[in-house]
């Protein structure tokens, strides 16, 4: 039987630690955002937007490529909608469904990923 070679890996390592009571370390998190903050109820309601947009539009539709414009029209109908207490449907998930991609398209513009011709803002 022939042995191979594992490859070598480094962590990331940003020279800042973090100790814990039980004397545990991990590189600090300055700068990396927490993800345990973020609410719970929201990122249901997000994820549940983007089930119903894959279920009436295709999985990951809004990949290929949407406008920035069209993200933040709808974002702003959807929080008015919100602030003047319609429940006709979830608006509080539209309104992060519409953000998130506005801020992910527009990552994806400058990486080249998708068209520059689709921010129009």
């Amino acid at each position: 039987m022939m042995k191979t070679e594992q490859p070598t890996t480094t962590l990331p390592d940003s020279g800042e630690r973090s100790e814990f009571n039980t004397g545990a370390v991990r590189d600090a998190m300055s700068g990396k955002g927490m993800p345990s903050l973020i609410p719970p109820d929201a990122l249901r309601a997000v994820a549940k937007r983007f089930e119903d947009g894959a279920t009436k539009y295709g999985r990951d539709n809004w990949k290929k490529g949407i406008p920035l414009s069209r993200y933040v029209d709808s974002l702003y109908r959807h929080l008015w909608s919100y602030m003047e207490g319609c429940t006709e449907e979830d608006h509080g998930g539209a309104i992060i469904w519409n953000a998130m991609c506005l801020v992910q398209t527009r990552e994806w513009i400058k990486k080249g990923k998708l068209p520059e011709e689709l921010n129009d803002l």
